[in-house]
């Protein structure tokens, strides 16, 4: 905005302070200078002012002068009086007092309505053209220079409409009035908007013309002329929030709106609406006496915000000052008496009352240690970060992601990022936690699994012919659950969870000659267990036919995406709770996404991978016998029924012949090709030791037979139980 400094320093009452001095203090204290012209024909200086959002009561000369005031420590502003009346000398004056009448309504909190017949408009006088120019103001004829003198002043928008372009004929009073348009059946709308919209809007209206949209924009056809005789002076202060909803509606701003959304101080327009009244009268002539009719109502106003600071917060907060001092108490509360701010010490804490003009910026103790701040001046300050003794260090669980995730990328596996929203109509899944306002209507839930949105990343890349890539994600899911000793009470938990998407045709190559082969579960598995080696993670993987685990409604989503024989559940070594989810995706999800090669899902909850990490933080030694005898290679192929798993198998023959047997890996596991046996053929690697002598093959052939006839008797006990 473009001030006339001249004026400012009249009514900031410092007259002794150089432009340069004020342009320094006031970039200190938060306002930024764009430009300073020199009007040599007035002898006045334009500064054009960049004022922020938050201090609507500074776009104003008044408003520049009291940040002056405060700053060069003036008594006051030299023409702010408390009592400011009409001069109502050779006037026949009648002032109305509204309450609850045609002008009152709830979206307003003043409204002053004058109404001044029988005058002739003088030409402007110097001093009121000066003015205007120093702010690069437009001149007009006098009673609209009137209106624009005012509004830069006190940053009131106080209008005055021409009785005769109204009605030129019979002029009734009670016909205007304040009312509510519906801005879709009015034929003559100052805006135009949506034709569909059915809409009320306030209005100040005469008979069927609507004079002002209230808050928002004036009627320019019943703007005053030279030849003006008869004047509405009509001021108003409409409430931020009706504003704000009414500009929305119909998607129009204008200067005047941005003015009643950041808020007017209604102190400031009494004082406005005042003295423009008593400028149309000094400024006009009449040889008959002037009728003048005076409608007023103002909504009792609300008590001063009172806000308690610390006054060891504020030293806190704003440091220390040149020679490593404090603030001291006196200095505060002389800065707050510099803001007009009344405060009342008790102790450490100061009371302060927040005068009408600032109680849109000033809500919170903050603002006010911001504002001593401000004044005092930020330069002052020593501008260096306070020592902290203590310091941060990095949580477990973001320790173990960075980890992982450098192991992932070493695998080959890109790392994808999605929103934490999705919708749950494509999830079935009834547990799930909804927004109450969401953005958009696809994505108004918090998502229970990851799995979720990498497999439609995945279709979505097949359909744009994009080639697959392996990916995981680490993310927050989101559970509501339900409590263990009250089923009605609802919880919510947050979680971290690894999900990702392993399989490729070619894999593997055994000669460079041959096609390359598809990832088999073998080797993803191995995949997934280089992982956990490398977090020291020790993880059971078990079947939960066997084990009787209780599974959650989000892991069994997962299972139902993966082959019904082709899964296995992720387990915790020592508590057997359940860490995640590892299978082969099924043929259903296969032909939605268009692959033919077999491809690995797996769903993991870091919260529960941590409970399972065991890092040894010193070596320790298992002392024992070393055999000196040879060792004995045997590989054996053993056919079990697809009831036994392999695991119980080793565990059970190293049980029975413990002191023989050195070791026992699974190698590989066989089926045949239609699959519809109820046997499959599982290769062992066992090696055969003796710590007291070199084994035979009288002791090999034993071993053996024992072997088989623990096999058959597992076979025979389980086809018994089915």
């Amino acid at each position: 905005m473009k001030f006339s400094w001249k004026w400012i320093k009249e009514l900031a009452n410092i007259p002794n302070i150089t432009l340069e001095e004020s342009i320094k203090k006031l970039t200190l204290a938060g306002f930024e200078i764009e430009t300073v012209n020199n009007k040599k024909d007035i002898n006045d200086t334009t500064i054009e002012l960049s004022i922020t959002a938050n201090r609507s009561d500074a776009a104003s000369i008044i408003g520049i002068s009291r940040e002056l005031k405060t700053i060069f420590k003036s008594k006051e502003i030299s023409t702010i009086k408390k009592n400011t009346k009409f001069n109502t000398k050779n006037n026949k004056f009648h002032t109305i007092d509204l309450n609850k009448s045609k002008f009152t309504d709830e979206n307003l909190s003043d409204i002053q309505i004058t109404i001044i017949k029988n005058i002739k408009v003088k030409d402007s006088p110097e001093w009121l053209i000066n003015k205007l120019k120093g702010c690069e103001i437009t001149q007009e004829n006098t009673l609209s220079n009137i209106s624009k003198y005012i509004n830069i002043k006190w940053g009131q928008d106080i209008e005055i409409f021409d009785i005769n372009q109204i009605d030129n004929k019979e002029f009734k009073e009670e016909l205007i009035s304040i009312r509510h348009i519906n801005i879709k059946e009015n034929i003559n709308p100052i805006i135009i908007s949506d034709e569909n919209s059915n809409n009320f809007i306030e209005s100040l209206t005469y008979d069927n013309s609507i004079l002002s949209l209230l808050g928002i924009k004036s009627d320019s056809n019943f703007d005053c002329d030279n030849n003006t005789s008869s004047i509405i002076i009509f001021g108003h202060i409409c409430k931020p929030q009706y504003v704000k909803n009414t500009t929305r509606l119909l998607q129009y701003k204008t200067e005047k709106s941005q003015k009643h959304v950041k808020g007017l101080s209604r102190d400031d327009f009494i004082k406005a609406y005042d003295e423009t009244v008593n400028l149309v009268l000094k400024l006009t002539t009449t040889k008959y006496v002037h009728c003048i009719t005076n409608y007023k109502w103002h909504q009792q106003n609300t008590k001063l915000t009172n806000i308690l600071i610390n006054t060891q917060k504020v030293k806190h907060i704003l440091g220390t000052i040149n020679q490593e001092k404090n603030l001291n108490i006196e200095e505060i509360t002389h800065i707050l008496r510099q803001l007009n701010f009344q405060p009342k010490k008790y102790q450490n804490l100061i009371e302060v009352s927040i005068p009408e003009y600032r109680k849109h910026d000033i809500t919170r103790e903050i603002d006010i240690i911001e504002e001593i701040g401000r004044i005092y001046g930020f330069n002052h300050f020593i501008d260096q970060l306070p020592q902290i003794q203590k310091k941060g260090h990095i949580s477990k669980i973001n320790i173990l992601i960075k980890k992982i995730r450098n192991i992932l990328k070493q695998l080959g596996l890109y790392e994808i990022i999605h929103y934490s929203l999705n919708n749950i109509d494509n999830e079935k899944h009834n547990l799930h936690i909804s927004l109450h306002n969401p953005l958009q209507e696809d994505q108004k839930h918090l998502r229970n699994y990851l799995l979720y949105n990498l497999l439609n990343t995945l279709k979505y890349n097949n359909k744009q012919k994009n080639t697959f890539m392996e990916c995981f994600e680490i993310g927050k899911t989101f559970q509501q659950k339900k409590s263990l000793k009250n089923k009605n009470q609802i919880y919510y938990q947050e979680n971290i969870h690894l999900a990702g998407i392993i399989g490729k045709d070619n894999f593997s190559k055994r000669l460079w000659s041959e096609k390359g082969q598809e990832l088999s579960w073998f080797q993803a598995k191995g995949l997934l267990e280089t992982l956990f080696e490398q977090i020291h993670a020790k993880i059971e993987w078990t079947n939960h036919k066997f084990n009787n685990l209780t599974i959650t409604e989000n892991y069994k989503n997962i299972i139902n995406i993966c082959h019904p024989y082709k899964f296995a559940i992720l387990t915790n070594n020592k508590t057997k709770k359940i860490v995640g989810i590892f299978g082969e995706l099924n043929i259903k999800y296969s032909k939605e996404i268009n692959q033919n090669y077999k491809k690995y899902i797996f769903e993991l909850n870091l919260i529960e991978i941590i409970k399972t990490i065991q890092i040894k933080k010193h070596l320790s030694y298992t002392v024992t016998k070393y055999s000196l005898y040879p060792s004995v290679t045997r590989n054996i192929c053993l056919k079990l029924n697809k009831k036994i798993t392999a695991k119980s198998i080793k565990e059970t023959l190293i049980s029975h012949n413990k002191p023989l047997i050195e070791s026992i890996q699974i190698i590989d596991e066989y089926y045949a090709n239609n699959h519809i046996q109820e046997s499959r053929n599982i290769n062992y690697k066992i090696i055969y030791r003796s710590l007291n002598k070199t084994l035979n093959d009288n002791d090999i052939n034993e071993i053996d037979n024992k072997l088989n006839q623990i096999i058959k008797h597992i076979n025979s006990n389980i086809s018994s139980n089915i």
